[in-house]
């Protein structure tokens, strides 16, 4: 049964963005950009107070070629391995026939 949530490890997300990216080698870690601003808030459970809060929002993710020991970096040729490309099998060739009526 489809769900309406999918939930992914920071591997899977990486692992889905170099397979988008067509990457298969090196190593690779997500740099998230975030931006964070000041703000009076109010809290759910006392609305009539008012605290200082912060706001915290994702501006973008960005894929960052890595060292093979960074902490979070995959291999993109473990999680996105080149697919092996077959030859196309020859064709057998056949004896030429004579189109001419003898």
């Amino acid at each position: 049964m489809p769900t309406s949530t999918h939930k992914y490890s920071i591997e899977e997300l990486l692992g889905a963005l170099l397979r988008d990216q067509g990457i298969h080698e090196g190593h690779w870690a997500l740099n998230v950009e975030f931006s964070a601003t000041g703000a009076s808030v109010k809290p759910q459970e006392n609305p009539a107070r008012t605290l200082p809060g912060l706001i915290v929002s994702v501006n973008s993710a960005t894929l960052m070629r890595a060292e093979s020991t960074a902490e979070g970096a995959v291999d993109a040729a473990v999680v996105n391995p080149r697919k092996n490309t077959t030859s196309a099998k020859p064709t057998r060739s056949r004896k030429p026939q004579s189109t001419t009526l003898q």
